[in-house]
């Protein structure tokens, strides 16, 4: 019965704590998120540039907010998306579905620090963030996804990442921009760092893909 007493001191610092992330969790989607979303689709080369070269101090929470938005985001989404296919699948299920662009995106963090520690200042913290913010493409997928499922005949989701091609026209271009926008925010990062423009631009593309490349391997251990 002895564990049932929490001490009062204790609860009301577990309390104080919840409601502390909860309002900077609700701050940063009422101040921050809004002008990060605007830069990286409206300004996405100065603009994504000057995010990285001035992170700021919140720059490392926020990046911890965002990779949690990706995942619950991504959860509920695949929740809706799979349909009657639901049934098939445990919980567990969808949290290791929901872990594959939690996983792209530290792959890229990772790999842009690797990078920057031989040929930039690198700061592990700061990295978090190349790969938070590549999180804001990615979670465009969900939607994404959804109006080409209510486009095309497809009732299994799941077929669309089998067969690209019923993806539609629509599909392809959207995936061909949203590569292009993990190499421009990855490229963006290194040249904040101090690494020269012609390295950036010839090594991002290689890191991008090498991430895709490895977050693909990780799946297929977990599954």
């Amino acid at each position: 019965m002895e564990n049932q007493n929490i001490p009062k001191p204790i609860a009301a610092a577990s309390t104080a704590s919840t409601a502390t992330i909860a309002d900077e969790v609700k701050n940063f989607y009422k101040n921050d998120f809004k002008n990060l979303f605007i830069t990286v689709l409206t300004n996405p080369i100065d603009g994504i540039y000057k995010i990285f070269k001035n992170p700021g101090s919140a720059a490392y929470k926020n990046s911890l907010i965002l990779y949690s938005s990706v995942f619950v985001f991504f959860l509920v989404g695949i929740y809706i998306l799979v349909g009657e296919g639901r049934k098939s699948l445990e919980f567990m299920d969808f949290m290791k579905l929901s872990l594959i662009p939690i996983i792209f995106m530290f792959t890229i963090s990772l790999l842009a620090f690797g990078i920057k520690s031989i040929s930039g200042k690198p700061d592990f913290k700061n990295e978090l963030q190349t790969g938070a913010i590549s999180g804001i493409p990615v979670a465009l997928l969900v939607p994404v996804l959804f109006i080409i499922k209510t486009t095309n005949s497809i009732e299994n989701i799941f077929a669309l990442t089998r067969f690209p091609t019923e993806m539609g026209i629509f599909g392809f271009i959207f995936l061909l921009y949203l590569i292009l926008m993990f190499i421009n925010v990855f490229q963006q990062s290194l040249k904040a760092s101090g690494t020269k423009d012609a390295i950036a631009w010839y090594i991002s593309p290689l890191a991008i893909f090498a991430a895709f490349y490895i977050t693909v391997k990780v799946i297929q251990g977990i599954f």
